[in-house]
């Protein structure tokens, strides 16, 4: 395998909104018989993560964000690597979490 290879993870994913208008969407890697994992590709781990949405009482427009992650991309990565590639996809992530938080509110 390349010191840079193509990475795929496995997570079971909840995501649930509840009585008082928070939502909120928790994660963890987990193996299963039917996805084992694939030869050309280093299988990463996301251990228990999640992002928490929590709306302002009497301000519809505004929602604190609490988020945490704990990734092991697995395989070795030169540090410069991971740090100039972790940006972009963070960015990225909150961009789409933005549009999902949208979306189940229309």
């Amino acid at each position: 395998m390349n010191m840079i290879s193509p990475r795929e993870f496995l997570d079971v994913v909840l995501i649930q909104q509840n009585e008082d208008g928070s939502k909120m969407t928790v994660a963890t890697n987990v193996e299963h018989p039917l996805s084992p994992p694939q030869p050309n590709y280093v299988r990463g781990l996301n251990f228990p993560c999640g992002c928490f949405l929590i709306p302002v009482t009497g301000d519809p427009n505004k929602t604190p964000l609490l988020s945490f992650f704990q990734t092991d991309l697995g395989g070795s990565l030169p540090q410069k690597i991971i740090e100039s590639f972790f940006p972009r996809s963070i960015t990225a992530f909150y961009g789409n979490l933005a549009n999902a938080a949208i979306t189940l509110v229309a």
